[in-house]
């Protein structure tokens, strides 16, 4: 919270002199400050609505007020803002690159590309607008020109560490993960507390089988975030990969007991305990994850139905497993698959019913 208090005597000497003299500009600025530097969003746009009404020609007015539509998601009304203050400062480069961050948040590529583009015309030297088109690109699957301009970025801002974990994401996507550790150790010497960039460089090491190094990072992002859901569960996974199990269950644990709302870690400790022959457990763990799943998610629900099937199978536990599999096939009908499982089974339930009388 910023140390301007929004003091309602401050508050009301200022709405008063703006009534009394709606020319004075200096106090409509004082009092939006005011307002944003407490989070007032609404008021600060009322404000600036007022003021544009008097000095619709206000560039930063229209910029600050555009800037609240964009947190409020109205994005229509933000570009109308901006385009305006663009006719009216046209050789303003942050004009046209929160043009492109609006046009980048809606998808609209093009548009995007067009103003970023535009911005870097009027001003080369824009490191945030480079690293924009880089994100721009990467989201666009164009990763060549993604590093382009991230490496524009850095060659311009050396000691921000984001821009290196950016170019860094594109080698570790790609798997040249030598490429991605140099890039992700450059962004923690500059940001000894960047805990994604710490994260990051775990899983490379992961990656790369290099166990030792991967714990090491994995241990100083949760030391720098103890609450990282995410390192808890990677940090797992690569016990898990080194064959230490007993670890890894452990860590699974943190993680569910920091979000137990989230179904990741439930699915992975289930799947060691199926592979350590602990079915019962298991069968819980799933059960609790499937209810953790959104019901719109059918796909992720029905793996999680197999999975049960599959416990309760081992168990020999053929009314369970089969229900388990009718229930997978409600959710995912085109999985051949377990058609062709649940067929079997309930053949061979059949079956055996039959001989029984």
């Amino acid at each position: 919270m910023s140390d301007i208090k929004c003091d309602k005597n401050t508050v009301g000497g200022l709405m008063k002199k703006i009534k009394e003299d709606p020319n004075a500009i200096e106090n409509y600025r004082e009092l939006t400050n005011i307002y944003i530097a407490n989070n007032e969003f609404d008021s600060a746009l009322s404000i600036y609505n007022k003021m544009l009404e008097v000095f619709p020609d206000d560039v930063q007015a229209l910029i600050n007020s555009g800037s609240i539509y964009f947190y409020k998601k109205d994005f229509q009304k933000v570009i109308e803002l901006y385009l305006k203050a663009a006719v009216i400062d046209s050789n303003n480069p942050s004009i046209y690159f929160n043009l492109g961050n609006v046009y980048a948040e809606i998808g609209n590529f093009s548009n995007a590309l067009k103003y970023y583009t535009k911005s870097v015309e009027i001003d080369k030297n824009q490191a945030q607008v480079y690293s924009a088109l880089g994100i721009l690109f990467q989201d666009n699957d164009d990763l060549e020109k993604a590093k382009e301009n991230y490496r524009k970025a850095i060659e311009l801002d050396p000691d921000c560490g984001e821009y290196y974990v950016y170019l860094a994401n594109i080698f570790q996507r790609e798997g040249n993960f030598q490429e991605a550790s140099e890039y992700y150790k450059k962004a923690i010497e500059l940001e000894p507390d960047d805990s994604k960039a710490a994260l990051c460089l775990a899983n490379a090491y992961a990656s790369m089988k290099m166990e030792k190094e991967a714990f090491k990072y994995f241990e100083r992002t949760v030391e720098i975030e103890p609450e990282n859901y995410s390192a808890w569960l990677c940090w797992a996974i690569t016990l898990s990969d080194a064959g230490m199990i007993d670890k890894a269950m452990e860590l699974y644990k943190k993680a569910i007991e920091i979000d137990p709302v989230k179904p990741n870690a439930y699915i992975l400790l289930a799947n060691i305990l199926t592979n350590e022959k602990r079915y019962e457990e298991a069968i819980d763990l799933y059960k609790k994850a499937v209810r953790l799943v959104p019901a719109e998610e059918k796909r992720g629900r029905g793996i999680l139905y197999v999975f049960i099937a599959n416990a309760y199978m081992l168990l020999e536990d053929i009314h369970n497993a089969i229900d388990y599999y009718r229930k997978a096939l409600k959710e995912v009908p085109e999985n051949n698959e377990v058609r062709l499982i649940y067929v079997e089974i309930m053949n061979s339930y059949i079956t055996r019913k039959v001989q029984k009388q």
